[in-house]
């Protein structure tokens, strides 16, 4: 007997469960050009910034690449980032109840991914349909189109890339509200490493005016850092 095809409820609730169990590394590190960060002012031309974000508190640390013979800048210690359009990195997780946050993210959830993807079909907060199969980065998915029942603030999903063999989320679509209008912020994720860990490797944000992007190079999760890294030192 064939099996009957899942529907975009049962792929989406499928999603929901792979999502909440991926592995959280203790630490992501990444690279950007300076220029495509708030911190070019304070950095030379062409300039490289490693960045290392602690994931249990979001807190983040950023110097420079420098060259050959030439000391690394420190532009960054336990400062909080955001993506294009005040968009989530994504590194946050909830903390303990009770546990002190001493200064919270700009214009971020306590918990932005869990905030973002792990909302239930079961309430009917979302009408979900199937636009139809697309590889992305390689990967075959399910595009799955969600429509918000009610209080579309409180429900931002609007597009899922679901991988059809593991229902992995490949790539997710947001909306929030910015600078009077919305933006559409778009994650990439694919699995980097060794460890094969699944991350944000891309992100985008679009608003009636603009669009800008950001991928993140030389991916990788160390195992440990020391806490002074994240020390905010002021600014």
């Amino acid at each position: 007997m064939l099996t009957p095809p899942l529907t975009a409820e049962q792929i989406f609730l499928r999603a929901q469960a792979a999502w909440t169990s991926r592995a959280q590394p203790a630490y992501v590190a990444f690279t950007l050009p300076c220029d495509a960060t708030f911190l070019s002012p304070s950095c030379a031309p062409d300039a490289h910034l490693l960045f290392i974000v602690r994931m249990s508190d979001g807190r983040t640390y950023a110097q420079t690449i420098a060259e050959p013979g030439a000391s690394p800048k420190i532009l960054v210690r336990g400062a909080y980032i955001t993506g294009p359009a005040g968009a989530p990195l994504g590194f946050v997780r909830r903390l303990p109840e009770g546990t002190p946050v001493a200064s919270p993210p700009p214009n971020l959830a306590p918990d932005p991914l869990r905030t973002i993807a792990t909302v239930t079909a079961i309430d009917y907060a979302y009408r979900v349909r199937i636009v139809g199969q697309e590889t992305i980065h390689g990967v075959a998915t399910t595009h799955l189109e969600l429509t918000p029942l009610r209080e579309p603030t409180l429900y931002p999903l609007r597009d899922l890339w679901v991988a059809s063999d593991s229902y992995e989320i490949v790539r997710l679509v947001y909306e929030r509200p910015f600078q009077r209008t919305t933006a559409r912020i778009t994650y990439d994720f694919a699995q980097v490493g060794v460890s094969r860990a699944w991350t944000i490797v891309h992100i985008a944000a679009s608003t009636p005016r603009e669009s800008v992007s950001e991928t993140l190079n030389d991916i990788s999760f160390p195992g440990s850092e020391p806490d002074s890294l994240f020390e905010d030192s002021g600014p």
